[in-house]
């Protein structure tokens, strides 16, 4: 009884890991796209708009990616830049409604990375 207990909390346990790895491991077309949706609701993008920030977002996460190297940190300074790019490249397909619509999702974006990061104890910040 003991053993098949061990058995189904080991099976389950195997397949939670499973899920966690296949959310870690985009593609980068599926992190584009989900960039690209999360923006289309948030801002009421055109087809045309759509369809470039797509692009893009592929653009830079591939960059990304290209300058990252396996069992390194990533370079901040490089991975800033490119951001900042993307962004400034984003900006300038939007109208002013959705340039503020966009600041204000950035914000969001950034206070929510900044409270994950304290519950898992990043920043020197005590686990929540």
């Amino acid at each position: 009884m003991i053993a098949a207990i061990l058995f189904i909390s080991m099976s389950t346990m195997a397949f939670a890991q499973q899920d966690g790895e296949k959310k870690a491991h985009k593609t980068p077309e599926e992190k584009a796209q989900k960039l690209t949706n999360a923006l289309e609701k948030k801002l009421s993008l055109t087809a045309d708009q759509k369809s470039k920030i797509y692009v893009i977002s592929l653009d830079g996460i591939k960059q990304m990616q290209k300058n990252r190297v396996k069992g390194q940190k990533p370079d901040r300074t490089v991975m800033r830049a490119e951001l900042e790019k993307r962004d400034s490249q984003i900006i300038a397909l939007l109208n002013d409604t959705q340039r503020k619509a966009y600041q204000e999702w950035k914000t969001e974006k950034l206070k929510s990375m900044k409270e994950h990061g304290k519950k898992h104890g990043k920043d020197g910040a005590e686990k929540a």
